[in-house]
């Protein structure tokens, strides 16, 4: 039995400038493709990766947007590209991306079983993997070279 809710996948959570790099991306990503298919989402993704990365990145992608649009259990929930709040769905998805790239198989899993039935929950964490690997890499580069600019010694705080 279903019942009201008063929450919904748009509720904000968290803020954009509190998010992890890769989540950050993960949800410029998703919002993209919400807004705008696959040519904003790409859009965006090339804005912070290599053209080659982007491509392989968006593959991915389309592949989790596949099997999210044939078996998801509801539509996930995106705010606006420029928002500066992170919403209940879009942290989920970030949430779950990272797991899956990560290694945290079990977690992306068990995530993957909040947005869609049972028989594509492994489809659809093998995607998020293939996808948050390639957002990954991003996120390291761009570490590296923020690494790089900083002199030695420099004190952060």
């Amino acid at each position: 039995m279903k019942h009201a809710r008063d929450l919904s996948g748009e509720l904000p959570v968290a803020a954009m400038r509190g998010v992890e790099p890769l989540a950050a991306l993960v949800i410029g990503a998703l919002r993209g493709w919400n807004r705008g298919g696959a040519g904003a989402a790409l859009v965006t993704l090339r804005a912070q990766m290599t053209e080659g990365q982007a491509a392989a990145a968006m593959a991915a992608m389309c592949d989790l947007a596949g099997i999210l649009g044939a078996a998801r259990r509801r539509p996930l929930a995106c705010h606006a590209p420029e928002c500066p709040c992170v919403g209940a769905d879009e942290a989920t998805f970030a949430r779950f991306v990272q797991e899956a790239a990560l290694g945290e198989r079990d977690e992306a899993l068990l995530l993957a079983s909040l947005m869609v039935d049972g028989p594509a929950i492994t489809g659809l964490t093998d995607a998020a993997q293939r996808f948050g690997l390639h957002l990954y890499r991003a996120t390291l580069r761009d570490a590296a070279a923020f690494a790089a600019a900083r002199p030695a010694g420099t004190t952060l705080h």
